[in-house]
């Protein structure tokens, strides 16, 4: 059955102000330290490079003894691959540390308190990650309140399939690395019996069980990881709801949605050019580009300035009404430009299936047949943006001063902008906004 979703339309601002959670390298980058420091200070603390006292070798192998050494083991390898694992790491590390900390407490030994403070610190790291994790969420939801648009939106198949697939994964993966624990944590107990009781003199070296211990326990701990990832993503979703964003053209906290920013301003499509028997685009574009002409078929090709169809006099001969009805046309824009943004055309707006922070980006989508349907070739997920770098402060090239012909306002025509029209170049689309934000207040001069 199709849940049912609803369209949500913020607008720039609120989009933009969406808080940004720390980038993955940096809470990874930490957790691993925290878990290095963590263990180097035990070791130091231990002496362990020194040959351990003869009294050591007479120690009875205990149940305790393989949980300790498999701690150390899993504290030692996190320290050197846990960048691998991202943000899981910032799960992980407390996990570990806490996995340590409990056997050496056992033991009586002098460093538990060491493990102890390492999983102290690792878990307040987590509890901070977490803040800024309910923190985003909270304001997800707040805007998708204040943006809804009161209009429910069903799926398209390959999005609900998309969807499907995403839930089943990142299950399997929780149950599969569950069960693999578990196969390891019985071969341990099994290997247990055949060491426990034995002194360290008659093992001399570390024990199959230690090894299978050590196993056993990283998998659990990727397994609990796991699940926290999974459980965490489905409260994220179960807080914000199920929601389709219909988001605005830039900005905001989404990197990857620059669909509506055009790599075809000034450009025709070349099959279309070639059936115009008036249009000289093709004569100039091979004359110029001889070897590239195999590569274009029903690709697209620069439009020339002087063509009578295409060029910038037949472009300032259209009467205001004519440019509006043409104005979606690619070839009547300036390479620089934005393509014109519809206000009406749902069509030409990108859309994010059930975006909830970054516990979950969302799939990227559009309007199909009146569902919201995910767009081919552009993967699984998008990217949060880099909360170092501003995107909605993305200095765009601005439109020339001089050489204006005039200004027509696309409105009408169901477009957010205006087109300024130029004697030396093609047009020009500037957006509603920002022709407000370069609106300068008059002077007492005027």
């Amino acid at each position: 059955m199709n849940e049912n979703y609803f369209l949500i339309r913020p607008d720039t601002r609120g989009w933009d102000a969406l808080p940004l959670c720390p980038r993955p390298w940096r809470q990874m980058l930490i957790a691993c330290a925290i878990v290095l420091i963590t263990t180097v200070t035990s070791f130091i603390e231990a002496r362990a490079w020194e040959d351990p006292p003869a009294e050591y070798w007479q120690h009875t192998y205990q149940i305790v003894d393989m949980f300790g050494f498999s701690a150390t083991l899993v504290a030692l390898f996190f320290s050197l691959t846990g960048w691998f694992f991202g943000r899981l790491a910032v799960a992980m590390a407390p996990i570990i540390l806490l996995y340590a900390a409990i056997p050496y407490s056992l033991d009586t030994t002098e460093n538990s308190a060491i493990w102890w403070a390492g999983a102290i610190a690792a878990a307040l790291w987590w509890l901070v990650q977490t803040k800024f994790s309910l923190r985003q969420i909270h304001a997800v939801r707040n805007l998708a309140t204040e943006s809804s648009t009161g209009a429910s939106l069903e799926l398209g198949p390959d999005a609900q399939m998309s969807l499907k697939r995403l839930k089943k994964r990142s299950l399997s993966w929780a149950a599969t690395l569950s069960s693999i624990a578990t196969f390891f944590w019985l071969a341990t107990a099994m290997a247990l019996p055949t060491v426990v009781g034995r002194t360290l003199q008659e093992l001399e070296d570390l024990a199959l069980s230690d090894y299978l211990g050590t196993a056993a326990a990283a998998v659990s701990i990727l397994a609990l990881a796991q699940w926290h990832r999974y459980g965490w993503r489905f409260l994220a979703r179960r807080r914000v709801g199920n929601m389709v964003w219909h988001v605005p053209i830039v900005g905001g906290p989404v990197e990857g949605l620059w669909s509506s920013l055009s790599e075809d301003a000034g450009m025709v499509p070349f099959d279309h050019a070639r059936s115009l028997t008036s249009c000289t685009c093709t004569n100039d574009f091979i004359r110029a580009n001889p070897d590239e002409v195999d590569l274009y078929g029903d690709t697209s090709i620069t439009a020339s300035v002087y063509c009578p169809v295409h060029g910038i006099d037949q472009i300032n001969s259209l009467t205001p009404e004519q440019f509006r009805s043409k104005a979606t046309n690619t070839w009547l824009w300036d390479e620089d430009s934005l393509l014109p943004i519809s206000t009406q055309a749902e069509v030409d707006r990108t859309l994010l299936i059930g975006y909830v922070g970054n516990s979950f980006i969302g799939l990227p989508a559009h309007f199909a047949n009146d569902t919201a349907e995910i767009q081919p070739d552009t993967g699984y997920f998008v990217e949060e943006r880099d909360p170092q770098i501003n995107e909605s402060q993305w200095e765009r090239p601005l439109p020339p001063l001089s050489g204006v012909v005039d200004r027509i306002d696309l409105r009408p025509a169901g477009l957010g902008g205006h087109a300024i029209r130029y004697q030396h170049g093609r047009a020009w689309f500037e957006t509603t906004r920002d022709a407000d934000a370069r609106r300068k207040p008059p002077t007492a001069a005027e």
